[in-house]
């Protein structure tokens, strides 16, 4: 199969690694080892909702790579948790604003798209989650 998906995702890994907003974080091709520290970006599934020949020799390809950042802070609010986390999808969006190929020359363009953002009560502590996709379109 043909695919930038993988070049994209440890592109991406590699990129999020190294923003000093993340600093502190672990952040993994897929989900952690279990008893994860809980600040930690996973940067997991890949979807292809799109693939279409663009000349009868090249191929244009869209697949989205999912990432999901946990953050838990101890005596904090709701509201406190879920601020740290859009602190931090920022940092990724910056991140990608800096290089929107993400470092891959067939890449012709890619985009943070927020899902969800999600936060709760976890023993004393406050926890929270929040999931996007990076849609990439690439030639093949």
């Amino acid at each position: 199969m043909s695919t930038h998906a993988f070049e994209a995702k440890a592109a991406l890994r590699d990129m999020i690694k190294g923003l000093p907003a993340l600093s502190g974080y672990q952040v993994t091709w897929g989900f952690p080892a279990r008893n994860p520290e809980r600040r930690w970006v996973f940067v997991g599934e890949v979807m292809w909702p799109d693939s279409q020949w663009v000349t009868n020799r090249s191929r244009e390809e869209v697949f989205e790579i999912s990432v999901i950042v946990n953050c838990q802070l101890s005596g904090a609010t709701s509201e406190e948790v879920e601020g740290e986390l859009q602190r931090m999808a920022a940092g990724i969006e910056d991140g990608m604003k800096a290089a929107p190929n993400l470092g891959i020359q067939s890449v012709v363009t890619s985009d943070f798209v927020p899902k969800k953002l999600s936060s709760f009560p976890s023993d004393q502590v406050y926890e929270g989650q929040f999931e996007a996709v990076v849609r990439v379109k690439a030639r093949l």
